[in-house]
């Protein structure tokens, strides 16, 4: 295992940085790592320095490296609703590293792969997001017999650990949940759900994970699910965009750090990626926003040529004010896969930071999206300290159910735009026919 520990431990900052680094609750850490010891002790490989991070993305993912480098996102946790569901996830990718799939994988060149209850996630980033992570490896799934090979030893290891084996099934009926909700929203905002596309690639495992867990369950009269330890520990969970790195409230892209907010058109989907925003509308036209070091006593007219010129002819130049800030302004035509597309250059030099935005539409939709492109521009204003330091991130909240609650009032709590009951029963893993009961712990997302 030596080579294989060496390919992990090199992988691990790669990886740290394209997903937003390491969530730094110690408490949360250290209830994880134990958790995860716990299975990797009844595995075939108890001795080996198995490592267990939480990363600090809102992307729902699990994954496992050569030498024992387990994976698992905030997103993630918090679709679990008790410690067996995330055990299950755990148990899977600790089952990879003892079928020793990825040298499997090492040995054709391809990099270990994302866990079946996460599986094409990764697919849905930027390629150049992920590039330097995959390194002279590619990113391949793993086969549907490693996928069963996994789903067995996981279950087996949920059982000698004394945790629900069925963890495994209910985890995936959420995910499935979560997944309609997040498609229904993206549907509506012309985009598609990247937790949709999942399903979509990587077909649902119901029938093969309630397989694995006939198969491979070890018989003992009771099984853990410890749910009210569990809901007590991610309490306060920061769910969704990292405040740091700026959040979207709507329509609207806030950077609390840069003192900014700038709003994009209705209909484009606002997705915050870990180096840009991107919004995108179903009619193929897009807008990209970039950060860049503020410039001191610097053309912006000589940035946009220094910057985009040297790979576009600009046409158009202008230098425009955007709220008392300099910015400058060109457009281009570039044609991909026979089609022709109009982008328009923007750059604008902030009080704390340089925006680059990129809009770009088929031609014939150019005109369509003239005005609310230039609206989006002229909407980038700063923020005042005081402004800046009131934005928060929201957060995963537990709450008790009081007498008389229903499902729709405690939607209303809510802090999501739209669908409330929806989201409210996705993230608790509930269905229209279940009612709850009075005492009952329950997960809301507020700030």
């Amino acid at each position: 295992m030596a080579e294989e520990e060496k390919i992990g431990r090199s992988e691990h900052p790669k990886i740290l940085r394209t997903f937003g680094g390491e969530y730094n609750n110690l408490r949360l850490k250290n209830y994880i790592r134990t958790i995860g010891n716990k299975l990797a002790n009844v595995s075939e490989l108890p001795n080996i320095n198995w490592k267990f991070t939480i990363l600090n993305s809102k992307e729902v993912n699990a994954f496992a490296v050569p030498g024992g480098y387990i994976y698992v996102t905030r997103g993630l946790i918090a679709l679990a609703n008790n410690e067996a569901e995330l055990a299950a996830v755990l148990a899977h990718e600790i089952g990879h590293i003892t079928a020793l799939h990825p040298s499997s994988r090492r040995a054709t060149g391809t990099l270990t792969g994302i866990g079946v209850l996460a599986s094409g996630i990764i697919f849905g980033r930027a390629g150049s997001e992920i590039s330097d992570l995959i390194g002279r490896y590619s990113m391949a799934r793993y086969s549907k017999s490693q996928e069963f090979e996994a789903d067995l030893l996981g279950v087996r290891y949920l059982s000698r650990a004394n945790y629900e084996p069925k963890a495994m099934a209910s985890f995936l009926r959420t995910m499935n949940s979560f997944s309609k909700y997040t498609k229904k929203i993206a549907g509506e905002m012309g985009g598609e759900s990247e937790m949709a596309r999942i399903f979509a690639s990587h077909p649902r495992t119901a029938a093969r994970v309630e397989r694995a867990i006939k198969i491979a369950s070890e018989p003992k009269a009771v099984r853990q699910t410890n749910r009210i330890t569990y809901l007590k520990m991610i309490d306060g969970l920061l769910y969704g965009d990292t405040p740091k790195d700026g959040i979207i409230q709507n329509q609207t892209f806030i950077h609390p750090s840069y003192q900014f907010k700038i709003t994009f058109p209705m209909g484009f989907k606002v997705i915050n990626r870990s180096d840009s925003v991107m919004a995108r509308h179903a009619d193929n036209s897009q807008i990209q926003l970039r950060l860049e070091k503020k410039l001191k006593n610097k053309s912006m007219t000589r940035y946009l040529s220094q910057t985009w010129g040297r790979h576009h002819k600009l046409l158009n130049h202008e230098r425009i004010v955007v709220n008392n800030m300099a910015g400058a302004t060109a457009t281009s035509v570039v044609v991909k896969n026979g089609r022709a597309f109009d982008i328009r250059f923007v750059a604008i030099n902030g009080t704390k930071v340089l925006i680059q935005l990129v809009f770009t539409s088929p031609k014939n939709y150019t005109g369509k999206h003239a005005t609310s492109f230039k609206e989006t521009a002229y909407s980038f204003s700063q923020l005042s300290l005081k402004q800046a330091n009131i934005i928060s991130g929201q957060r995963i909240r537990v709450t008790t159910v009081k007498k008389g609650d229903t499902l729709s009032k405690l939607a209303q709590k809510m802090e999501v735009k739209k669908y409330k009951e929806e989201c409210l029963m996705a993230l608790n893993g509930l269905t229209k026919f279940n009612k709850v009961r009075t005492g009952q712990l329950i997960k809301l997302i507020s700030r």
